[in-house]
């Protein structure tokens, strides 16, 4: 049966409507931003600080950005449970090219990832022993790691110690401290440098628990009979082995030629030494992180920003921040621009070699890094290790 007219009006103005309906949906649609990048963090409660500092850090390299006359594009943050996978976490985000992960994170989860959705991972700080995961990875040549490995703090404790003239020395490690992770690579490259590792076990690297009265004696005993200059330690400055034997030391009990003698070289990151005092004898830390070029202009922003002296992790995130940037626009592999055997220009420069669709890689200062990234493989950067209080 023909619609009657009020009928026929309804149904035109419910069609009107659905119209309308329609366009205003797909004008939304169209404004809003499409992110072809995520930037992922932890959600544990435990993570506070790492979210406080990477979110500075990356304030401060859209500032940078926004300076030269760009625009950061869109960007989704995602909180990221510790018991969910990436590809669950980004099962809905189907236009993502690029995918910045949390600190620390799990390589073997990423690399999943990588394959799976054919994405580039860029990994902002990412330096512990996870990272010779890497080259047993399926997807490595999508994993980007924005960071140098500890592995160049390291040679630059085992350089200053040969630098000073101390070539022979024991390795004692806490088996419980982080510290004990990165003792063989100091043995390594102690070694490669031309020093020499003493040790009364089968193992260069010493392990001793101080609870254990017996290996305390044990290795007070090795140190004294082998009158070793030198003792590294692979231990928590504040932990139990290095308490027990600073004052042993002191007492002259430990090391022969005790309290000047055994020099000390502590395996500590930075910010575990810092607060150091000086001793009779004398103590090689590590002074600074591997970092790069761009350190200085920002950690001067930052504390000027924030009031605070920033560390290696806000450094990481101020460089994403400048890498997203650049990758904007970028058809393909949106790193593709990165050339780690470039001369560094500015960043403002950088930007104007991308409008100009400029073919030839590109490597800019950076904060955290010789920004000679590569896939698969850390980069370099410049770490200072010297003596405490000179």
């Amino acid at each position: 049966m023909a619609p009657t007219g009020f009928g026929t009006k309804r149904w035109l103005a419910l069609l009107g409507l659905a119209g309308v309906v329609i366009g205003c949906q797909a004008l939304l649609g169209s404004a809003l931003p499409k992110a072809r990048f995520v930037v992922l963090l932890s959600d544990a409660p435990t993570e506070h600080r790492v979210h406080r500092q990477f979110s500075r850090g990356f304030a401060l390299g859209e500032e940078s950005v926004r300076r030269c006359g760009a625009e950061m594009p869109p960007v989704n943050w995602i909180d990221l449970p510790d018991d969910q996978p990436p590809t669950v976490a980004l099962r809905s985000h189907r236009t993502v090219q690029l995918v910045v992960a949390p600190p620390a994170a799990d390589l073997r989860a990423f690399d999943q990832l990588a394959g799976e959705r054919q994405l580039t991972v860029v990994l902002p700080y990412q330096r512990g022993s996870s990272l010779t995961t890497l080259r047993s990875l399926e997807h490595r040549h999508r994993l980007w790691p924005l960071t140098p490995s500890r592995d160049v703090d390291i040679n630059a404790l085992a350089d200053a110690a040969m630098a000073a003239g101390w070539g022979r020395a024991m390795v004692v490690a806490d088996p419980t401290a982080l510290e004990a992770t990165v003792s063989e690579q100091f043995v390594s490259s102690y070694r490669t440098l031309g020093g020499v590792v003493e040790s009364y076990e089968a193992d260069l690297v010493q392990r001793v628990d101080a609870a254990d009265a017996s290996s305390l004696k044990r290795f007070r005993a090795d140190m004294a009979w082998s009158w070793t200059q030198t003792v590294v330690v692979a231990s928590d400055p504040k932990g139990a082995l290095a308490q027990v034997l600073q004052h042993q030391q002191a007492e002259g009990i430990f090391g022969g030629g005790a309290p000047q003698t055994p020099n000390w070289v502590w395996l500590s990151e930075s910010d575990r030494v810092a607060t150091l005092r000086r001793r009779p004898w004398q103590q090689i830390t590590l002074k600074a992180p591997a970092r790069g070029d761009a350190w200085g202009p920002f950690a001067q922003r930052f504390q000027e920003r924030w009031g605070e002296a920033p560390d290696l992790l806000a450094a990481s995130a101020y460089d994403t921040a400048r890498v997203l940037a650049l990758a904007a626009g970028v058809d393909g592999d949106p790193l593709s621009w990165i050339d780690p055997d470039a001369e560094p220009m500015p960043l403002c420069e950088a930007f104007s070699r991308r409008q100009a669709a400029d073919s030839e890689g590109l490597r800019i200062p950076s904060a955290a890094s010789d920004f000679r990234l590569r896939p698969g493989l850390p980069p370099g950067g410049t770490a200072q290790a010297g003596l405490v209080n000179s």
